[in-house]
């Protein structure tokens, strides 16, 4: 038997591992489509059609799985986040914006909703969430460098976090009942108001 043939098992079984690994995570963040945010490994287990002790065998305990999730999600929102041109006049890049980060918050929805029940105690989920915020500041100050260059920029960045954060997309779903659409509204609403100000300028 040649060396590769002998590798051929192995690679097998670890390419087998990494899609019952992956099939978890998916249960996992299905279920939280669902509506399911704190779903015991038992549910997991059987979304995925694993046995319990397979769920285990790939994640030390629920945080681990947890982590893995969030950072997949982390990861997955590139894909979904339009580039905003930063040249395009300030009402197109507000729209071009406000409609790329409607798409990510509502995609992400289910996960922040999960993770906020759990972030207290998961180092990994707070982790994971800085990277997320860091990561929003930065398109925000790369789509809008030109109205946050003035002394109020740092102020006017905090208000945008507001209006176009996570909780707040949150809040405009669940608490104001909106639908994705009358939220971006909402959204862009803020945005435009926020930045009248330094466009002006």
């Amino acid at each position: 038997m040649s060396t590769v043939d002998a590798d051929l098992p192995v690679d097998g079984r670890n390419e087998r591992s990494r899609r019952t690994r992956e099939a978890v995570v998916d249960a996992l963040l299905a279920l939280h489509d669902a509506g399911d945010l704190t779903p015991t490994a038992q549910r997991v287990a059987a979304k995925a059609g694993v046995a319990l002790r397979t769920v285990y065998g790939h994640f030390n305990d629920m945080e681990t799985l947890y982590a893995e999730a969030g950072e997949r999600e982390l990861r997955r929102l590139y894909a979904v986040a339009e580039v905003v041109p930063p040249e395009l006049p300030l009402p197109e890049r507000i729209e071009w914006f406000c409609r790329s980060r409607a798409r990510v918050l509502e995609y992400l929805l289910p996960v922040m909703r999960a993770t906020r029940l759990r972030e207290p105690f998961s180092p990994q989920l707070a982790r994971n969430r800085s990277r997320y915020i860091a990561s929003a500041d930065a398109e925000v100050e790369r789509v809008f460098a030109r109205e946050l260059s003035g002394a109020q920029g740092p102020k006017t960045l905090d208000a945008l976090y507001l209006a176009t954060g996570g909780p707040a997309w949150d809040a405009l779903r669940t608490d104001r009942h909106l639908d994705p659409t009358a939220a971006e509204a909402v959204m862009r609403r803020t945005v435009t108001a926020l930045l009248a100000t330094e466009g002006a300028a």
